[in-house]
C-alpha cells in the first residue's frame, strides 16, 4: 500500500510526499507520478521518502529507470539510504 501526496513548492517544482512500500502495483503508479510531473507538467520532482517503510526490487529497478537530474530522492530512512546509495549518489556499479 502506497500514499503519494503532492505538495507543489512552486511553479517548477513538485514533492511528492510517499507513506507506505514503493513494492509491487505501487511501483507502477508513483512511477506514472513521477513521469507526469517531469514530462508533462515540466516540473523537478522531489521523491520525499520519509514515510517509506520498504522498498522492493521492482521499486528500485523503477527508481534507478526514472533517476535523473530533475528526480531527486531525499529523507530516506538509513535501511532505504542503503538500499538506494547508488541512485541518490548518482554512482553507478
Amino acid at each position: 500500500m502506497i500514499k503519494i501526496t503532492k505538495i507543489f513548492k512552486d511553479d517548477k517544482t513538485v514533492i511528492l510526499k510517499v507513506d507506505g512500500q514503493v513494492a509491487g502495483k505501487s511501483v507502477s503508479s508513483l512511477e506514472k507520478e513521477c513521469i507526469y510531473y517531469r514530462s508533462k507538467a515540466k516540473k523537478t520532482v522531489i521523491l520525499d521518502f520519509s514515510g517509506v517503510t520498504f522498498i522492493d526490487n521492482k521499486g528500485v529497478r523503477m527508481l534507478e529507470r526514472i533517476k535523473d537530474k530533475k528526480t531527486k530522492i531525499v529523507n530516506c530512512s538509513l535501511f532505504i539510504e542503503e538500499l538506494l546509495q547508488n541512485i541518490i549518489t548518482g554512482d553507478k556499479k
